[in-house]
């Protein structure tokens, strides 16, 4: 039973003999907005709400020997009162913040921390920050003794929908983005829509496109709802952002639950990536947000699919107002494209002079194809 028990939202320990105890245990599990990634021993729960830090991270750390929070000065100084709360007496580590900084150097200054504050197996790191500090974290602690249990709290939208679920970690090497990684799965994830107050107005905005690409994937109603409530998620309206996130969790962590190692149907995930990550790399990460690059990226993945018959006009041009009603950028400039597209080749998805590309053929679904990378450029490049 217990790989059974693994797959659980929560597991209540009944061994003490108080009903009542018990039955209150059950009920707090029960009233918190969790959704499984089930992945046997490995799996997890992943908490939606709003103020649930200050009351859930001590609890989720509290068996550890110890704990060293992970985090970045853009975030400590918008949120320590918060992760003071939540873990008194707690001395973070603080990275350069930007994606600029996601490097190996960045991964040693986390084994530094944690060889000075002598973490052992037993021990908990925790990412308390965006999707960098989430990558980096979650791979010093892949490597860390050979793996120790990791928590991520993310503090922007994209992290939340994206970075935090699902175990990949990683750093960038040169202009190779998350080449140098793990999949290693966190421990519990707790997306606390209240930390989104604080997050820059262009970050906010651009992480919406991977809402969009969600939608895309697998939930077209998420697809309506972003349509109708566009001015409210925008404006950061609370009730619309819990629904968006259990929304884009709940996608990504059935399709992690499906094939952790992308082995096959997680490719999905990657729809609008391929030619999102060239853009960010040939720019060297400084022109667009991940999210701007993944909103250009789903563009020329539609213009892909059209013209390979896999995607309708009418859904092409769905998708492009609805990024633009978001605010997120759909003009691609051929000079930054060209570029973009001359660096395909160091894609994590290529096989030889081949790369897995993703389109949609309709809400709610998408179509891969391994397609030589010399067609893929042709393809995607403007008339």
């Amino acid at each position: 039973r217990r790989p059974a028990y693994a797959e659980a939202h929560a597991r209540v320990d009944t061994g003490r003999g108080d009903v009542d105890l018990s039955a209150r245990t059950v009920q707090a599990a029960w009233n918190r907005r969790a959704i499984a990634v089930a992945a046997g021993e490995r799996s997890y729960a992943i908490e939606v709400g709003s103020a649930i830090v200050r009351d859930r991270l001590g609890v989720l750390t509290a068996e550890a020997t110890k704990t060293l929070v992970v985090t970045d000065r853009n975030v400590l100084a918008a949120h320590g009162s918060t992760l003071a709360a939540a873990l008194p007496g707690a001395e973070p580590l603080e990275l350069e913040p930007g994606e600029q900084h996601k490097t190996p150097r960045a991964l040693e200054q986390i084994w530094r921390a944690a060889l000075a504050h002598d973490l052992d197996r037993e021990s908990t790191l925790v990412a308390f920050g965006g999707g960098v500090v989430s990558d980096i974290t979650g791979f010093a602690a892949a490597t860390w003794m050979r793996g120790t249990r990791w928590l991520a709290v993310p503090t922007t939208l994209l992290a939340m929908v994206d970075a935090s679920v699902g175990g990949k970690t990683a750093v960038d090497l040169d202009d190779s983005k998350n080449s140098v990684g793990a999949f290693w799965q966190p421990a519990g994830v707790l997306c606390d829509i209240a930390l989104l107050s604080t997050e820059p107005q262009r970050g906010f905005v651009s992480a919406l496109s991977e809402v969009v690409k969600t939608a895309l994937i697998g939930d077209p109603e998420l697809l309506d709802l972003l349509e109708a409530r566009a001015d409210a998620v925008v404006a950061r309206d609370p009730s619309s952002l819990i629904e968006i996130v259990l929304r884009s969790v709940a996608v990504k962590a059935r399709i992690v639950s499906l094939d952790e190692r992308e082995s096959g149907l997680r490719r999905v995930l990657n729809l609008g990536h391929t030619i999102g990550h060239a853009l960010e790399a040939s720019t060297g990460y400084r022109c667009y947000t991940h999210g701007e690059a993944v909103s250009l990226g789903l563009v020329a993945a539609l213009q892909v699919g059209q013209r390979l018959g896999v995607t309708s006009h009418p859904t092409s041009e769905r998708v492009r107002g609805l990024l633009m009603r978001l605010g997120l950028p759909v003009e691609l400039r051929a000079n930054g494209l060209d570029d973009a597209l001359a660096i395909l080749g160091r894609d994590k998805k290529r096989q030889g002079t081949y790369i897995h590309f993703v389109m949609v053929s309709a809400p709610g679904r998408v179509e891969t194809q391994l397609l030589p990378l010399e067609q893929l450029r042709r393809l995607a490049q403007l008339n």
